[in-house]
């Protein structure tokens, strides 16, 4: 062999063992196929723990019957031909059995029962996974949430699909039993980076959903320890950073951590991507009023206010507009709901901000018509003695002033208001 034929021998060998480049472009309906292929094989291999091949020769009889039964609409007697042979032959109870047992008297709406019966055939075989999701389900309607969840995440295990959104399930089935504790390390299977590797071969990784980072958020905030789903917010936020929804979970996230200043950021960002509910626009105002905001927070509070706001929402805008030196505009707003519908606290309100301004014979009026409805804590006669004796009204002062007295609550500043109107009587 002359020199140049063995270099060109060693040159193509050497092409031939070289790797394919990374930068490769990839052929999408190829790697689809091969995946599905690769499921395909995965699933083949899967060992069918449901045939009924086998089950002992009496036991396959046994069920042939009822399946017969069942699909002869003959439930009921499906159900008591099991029932029959489990009863009068136990050593031969099989996990098979069971199992149609529990999902026939599941389908009669017989739900505890077949609860017990999903919970033996998982007993007798573990590897059914149809029996532990019988039982969580059964055990879900029945609000035995801790049975549930632990029926759940048995059921993952032994699945071929190991579906995520099982996880989901045991996850919120255990936030239902009030074990937080147990439901954190399943949010982090579901929103951490190996959850691809426990699924079938052919699988696509599932992306976050936001239902699980909720989820993740609730139990964490249960625990008092909101830090826990600051990974998974962080990561969903990566992945959809023109979210709406995302951004609002990360609201609720800062809230928790009560970085106020971060949430009203945060929500502002919800009220650009798309508008805001009532609700919203009441938390963010709230958070603005936290954050020392008070002018913007009144603009949401107003915002936030239906045809039919509570006394409580009408107080709240008027505080904030009072803390921010519009108190004109808290006199319009107040008014306005008095006419709609006449309420003493907003009364009281309007007593407060006339007394603010200085308009005592306003302010008279107000707490006049809030003692007239009946003042338990005695403040309205107590707070029309101060207006009348900023009147220089002394004889009705006094008068008002005996009566607040009379209320335990009132009654030391009502004592020393009397002995300033006497000595103003007397000078």
């Amino acid at each position: 062999m002359t020199a140049g034929l063995l270099a060109a021998g060693l040159l193509a060998l050497a092409f031939c063992s070289m790797p394919a480049r990374a930068d490769a472009p990839i052929d999408p309906v190829r790697a689809a196929r091969e995946a599905k292929e690769a499921y395909a094989r995965a699933k083949a291999d899967w060992p069918d723990y449901y045939d009924v091949g086998r089950a002992p020769r009496h036991t396959r009889r046994v069920l042939l019957d009822a399946a017969a039964r069942v699909n002869s609409d003959r439930r009921d007697d499906a159900i008591a031909l099991l029932e029959r042979h489990l009863r009068e032959r136990p050593d031969q109870a099989h996990d098979l059995l069971h199992l149609h047992l529990a999902q026939n008297l599941s389908d009669a709406d017989r739900t505890a029962e077949a609860r017990d019966h999903y919970r033996r055939a998982a007993e007798l075989e573990p590897r059914l996974d149809r029996a532990w999701f019988g039982l969580a389900d059964a055990a879900y309607d029945l609000q035995d949430y801790a049975v549930a969840a632990d029926a759940f995440e048995r059921g993952y295990a032994a699945s071929f699909e190991h579906a995520p959104q099982v996880l989901f399930f045991a996850a919120s089935a255990w936030l239902l039993a009030d074990q937080p504790d147990k439901a954190i390390p399943l949010f982090e299977r579901l929103t951490g980076d190996d959850l691809a590797a426990a699924m079938p071969p052919g699988s696509l990784p599932p992306e976050i959903d936001i239902k699980w980072a909720r989820g993740f958020l609730a139990a964490a905030n249960q625990l008092e320890k909101p830090e826990l789903a600051g990974p998974c917010v962080k990561k969903l936020m990566d992945l959809k950073p023109a979210d709406p929804e995302v951004w609002y979970l990360q609201y609720q996230y800062e809230a928790a951590r009560r970085d106020f200043s971060a949430a009203v950021v945060s929500l502002r960002v919800v009220g650009y991507l798309r508008p805001l509910s009532s609700i919203e626009e009441k938390q963010l105002a709230d958070l603005l009023m936290v954050a020392g905001a008070s002018q913007l927070a009144s603009e949401h509070y107003e915002r936030s206010l239906s045809p039919d706001a509570s006394t409580a929402e009408v107080e709240r805008l008027a505080s904030a507009l009072v803390t921010a030196h519009e108190t004109a505009q808290a006199l319009q707003v107040l008014r306005a709901a008095i006419e709609k519908k006449p309420d003493t606290r907003l009364w009281s309100l309007v007593g407060d901000v006339h007394y603010l301004r200085q308009e005592y014979a306003e302010a008279l009026d107000a707490f006049h018509r809030v003692a007239e409805a009946g003042d338990d804590t005695g403040r309205a006669w107590l707070m029309e003695g101060y207006c009348a004796l900023e009147l220089g009204l002394k004889n009705e002062a006094l008068d008002l002033l005996a009566k607040a007295s009379s209320y335990p609550e009132q009654q030391d500043l009502a004592q020393r208001l009397i002995q300033r109107a006497l000595r103003l009587q007397d000078s």
